[in-house]
């Protein structure tokens, strides 16, 4: 007999490969669409760009193969946020699924506030006003 929190751990990469693949549809069938993806609030707001500013256009790029252009429009998220939510997910899967625990980094409070202060840092630093930080600006 299954277990409810056995099929609701079923769903989520069920879940996860339905959203990607919903992205890659959207993209297939009009890869032109990131012009009219709202601004962000914040930014529209306040002309800050957030933590994450270019998340949308850098992930119509990634799905267009333009790796280049995605670490362009949000490079803190693009090299090191999406791989790392990669390899959380990967421990999460393999704990459902082998019985195997994540490392102790991975469940880690510690690592948890490192990431948020880089994400502070990140910001305060893409929102400099001179180069080389512009580059870093959405």
């Amino acid at each position: 007999m299954t277990t409810p929190s056995r099929v609701r751990a079923g769903l989520v990469p069920l879940a996860v490969v339905a959203g990607g693949a919903g992205l890659a549809a959207v993209f297939a069938t009009s890869p032109g669409l990131v012009a009219y993806v709202p601004p962000c609030p914040i930014h529209a707001l306040t002309g800050i760009d957030c933590p994450g500013c270019g998340m949308t256009r850098g992930t119509m790029s990634l799905l267009a193969g333009d790796v280049g252009g995605a670490i362009g429009h949000n490079a803190l998220m693009f090299l090191l946020g999406v791989p790392l939510l990669a390899l959380l997910w990967f421990f999460w899967l393999r704990g459902r699924v082998g019985g195997r625990p994540a490392p102790a980094w991975a469940r880690s409070r510690a690592a948890l506030y490192a990431w948020l202060a880089l994400t502070l840092v990140f910001t305060v630093v893409r929102n400099l006003p001179w180069g080389p930080f512009t580059v870093l600006a959405a």
